[in-house]
């Protein structure tokens, strides 16, 4: 690490209407040393992304509002959030072919319920560690 540089938690960002799974997600990953933000809904998510920037969104395909898809559609095509890996999460088992969102659009698909092991591999995998190091301004 450059001397110069600061290393801050990586930001994790997980949509979940079941709160209680929101719960167990969100302490999993703050056990890890991410900092994590929920959204219960699609329309929050889509606000939270856009205040927060997050370096990773978790996102359940099945929302009270706007479809997981829907509000993956519109992270995407917002310059800001384009970039960002993207997990989708369903309570069954699916091919991604079935969700309508390509491959582009997603980092990886997970069935409910994820091990936490699962999650924390898979986000290393899509260059998400724990913490971030960051460039001076």
């Amino acid at each position: 690490m450059n001397s110069s540089n600061t290393v801050r938690p990586a930001k994790v960002l997980v949509v979940e209407d079941e709160r209680h799974i929101a719960r167990l997600m969100q302490f999993v990953l703050q056990k890890q040393g991410y900092e994590v933000s929920v959204a219960h809904t699609g329309s929050d998510a889509l606000a939270l992304a856009l205040e927060q920037t997050p370096d990773a969104v978790l996102l359940d395909l099945v929302l009270p509002d706007i479809s997981g898809l829907e509000v993956l559609r519109q992270m995407r095509a917002n310059e800001k959030l384009q970039a960002i890996p993207m997990a989708l999460l369903s309570a069954r088992s699916f091919e991604a072919s079935e969700t309508g969102a390509d491959d582009a659009a997603v980092s990886f698909h997970c069935t409910k319920p994820v091990a936490p092991s699962t999650l924390l591999r898979k986000l290393l995998d899509f260059g998400v560690p724990p913490t971030i190091e960051v460039a001076p301004n």
